[in-house]
Formats: C-alpha cells, sequence, structure tokens
C-alpha cells in the first residue's frame, strides 16, 4: 500500500500522505563520491525551501567524518591498491565505507525541529523512544530526525530496531544556526570482501559494542534480511513523507547546481583537503556555519 504509493513517486507521480510541510526529494544520477558530497552541502547552504531530502549511492569509496585525522582513520594503501577513493564530508562521525550496496540518505531541515536528545555529531545509532512507528516528541511538536526515520523503514522488513544498531545504520549530523544536515548509510547488501578492511580498525562509523568491542560494518543480508535496494529506498521515503506529508520530486536548482560546483572547485574536488581538511577544525566550522 504505503510501499506501492513510494515507487509510483519514482516514477514520477505525485506523492501525497497526511499533512504538513511540503517536502522536496532531490533526484541526482551521479554516483562520485565529491559531487554527491558537494551537493549535500550546497542544499544546506542554498537558502531553497526546506526539507529535503535525497536518496543516492556512491562508487566504491570511505567517506571521512569533517574533523578526522585521515592517518587514523583509514588504511590508504589498501584504498589506492583497490581505487577506493577517500572522500570527506560536511557532518562530524567516523568513518564509512560505501558502494553500490549502501543507500546513503541525506536529510536536510531547519534548526530547532529535531529530538532535543538527537542534537550532537556522530554515527552513534541513538535509541528509539518505543517499538512503534515514528513520531514526534509530544512535549516539543518536534518531528523525528533522520535517523528514527530510516530505522522506522528498515524495522517493516521484520528486524528488531535493536538489530540496527550493530553498523546495519550509521548516522551524522552537522546543526547550523539555521539548518540541520542529517547523514544515514544504510548498508543493504553484502558488502565486497576487502571493505571493512579499508576502514581502521575501531573506526567503524564510530559503532561501539556492548561489551566495548569495536564492531564492524554489517548490512541487512549477512542480519537474514533479503531485500533489494529499491524496497529499502521506497519504504524510507514513505517514512519520511508519512511524516512531512507532501512531497515532490525535483533536481537541484540553478543555485544549487552553482553552489555544488562552486564547492566542489574549492573543496570538494580538491584531494588535499579531503587528506587533511580535520586538520583545520575551527576555520572550516567557521566557514560552513558563520560563527
Amino acid at each position: 500500500m504505503v510501499r506501492h504509493t513510494a515507487m509510483q513517486q519514482w516514477a514520477g507521480e505525485p506523492l501525497r500522505s497526511g499533512g504538513g510541510s511540503m517536502l522536496s526529494v532531490v533526484v541526482d544520477d551521479t554516483r562520485d563520491p565529491a559531487w554527491n558530497l558537494a551537493l549535500d552541502e550546497a542544499l544546506a547552504r542554498g537558502g531553497e525551501p526546506l526539507p529535503v531530502l535525497r536518496i543516492w549511492q556512491n562508487a566504491p569509496s570511505v567517506v571521512l567524518g569533517r574533523f578526522q585525522d585521515v592517518s587514523q582513520a583509514v588504511d590508504l594503501t589498501a584504498c589506492a591498491r583497490d581505487g577506493v577513493r577517500v572522500v570527506r564530508r560536511a557532518t562530524g562521525g567516523g568513518a564509512v565505507y560505501t558502494e553500490a550496496g549502501t543507500l546513503n540518505v541525506t536529510l536536510v531541515r531547519s534548526t530547532g525541529s529535531a529530538f532535543p536528545e538527537h542534537r550532537s555529531s556522530g554515527s552513534a545509532f541513538p535509541e528509539r523512544r518505543s517499538a512503534g512507528p515514528a513520531s514526534a516528541d509530544p512535549r516539543s511538536g518536534a518531528r523525528p530526525d533522520l535517523d528514527v526515520l530510516v530505522a522506522t523503514a528498515v524495522e517493516g522488513f521484520g528486524l528488531p530496531a535493536a538489530a540496527l544498531r550493530n553498523g546495519i545504520i550509521q548516522v551524522a549530523r552537522l546543526r547550523t544556526r539555521r539548518v540541520t544536515l542529517t547523514h544515514a548509510a544504510v548498508h543493504v547488501t553484502p558488502l565486497c570482501a576487502y571493505g571493512p578492511c579499508y576502514v581502521a580498525p575501531g573506526e567503524a562509523g564510530g559503532y561501539v559494542a556492548p561489551d566495548g568491542a569495536h564492531a564492524r560494518q554489517r548490512t541487512l543480508a549477512e542480519a537474514g534480511v533479503e531485500v533489494t535496494l529499491d524496497a529499502v529506498r521506497a519504504a524510507i521515503l514513505c517514512a519520511v513523507v508519512e511524516e512531512y506529508g507532501i512531497a515532490c520530486t525535483r533536481r537541484p536548482s540553478a543555485a544549487e547546481r552553482g553552489l555544488r560546483d562552486h564547492l566542489y572547485g574549492v573543496r570538494y574536488g580538491d584531494v588535499t583537503w579531503h587528506l587533511t581538511g580535520g586538520l583545520r577544525s575551527r576555520q572550516d566550522s567557521r566557514e560552513f556555519t558563520g560563527r
């Protein structure tokens, strides 16, 4: 029912569910990780109406948290040997290996509309308020953040919420005065054999198991959930649309494309920035946030 409607949306038909703010679902076809991350920052900085959602994929790449030390987080030798890109995102948190079997989800929303307990940046998967559908905090009128919505979608395939905190879903955010940019990576199909080796031990997206051991990334397939990328994509879209009410698909606007191209030229297209950007944290933080 709902998932059928989601597939209609990706075919270009209007998608409506409930009431609320207009949600823009931005569609872009590139799998170049640097261009994808430049577009995400452009969506956050561009001034277009919010909220904005993207569901996208990367070519094989390790995506660093904004302020990580690449020498501590990534096996650069293995990445160079296998042609795996190493890129840096605007959000915090730990390094994540992404490839064709990973769905990356971006939500840009107005700051102040997330749960109070979700304010910090990072990649840990937070506790759900309940095992039921995602809902806003009744005390604040706030909407649930992206991690809760993605978890709600994935739980629909029969996997309990507790199982999702072992590296299947990884989340990072950046909050500014105006917007909150949230990234989520959902690992669906099996990783390539060498995938876990590209991220240094203990850097598996920042996830630490209850016994204190550092966990590696896991996938839905490893958890026994045989599901297609399209099905997960549709479920995530439905969960977000059910919360925001009305959605329309669009391509990046001319202003967003221009800002994306600028950011790529000065930052995301610069290999040196990806390798060293975390060492200039305060200056670069001010550059994004204006603080």
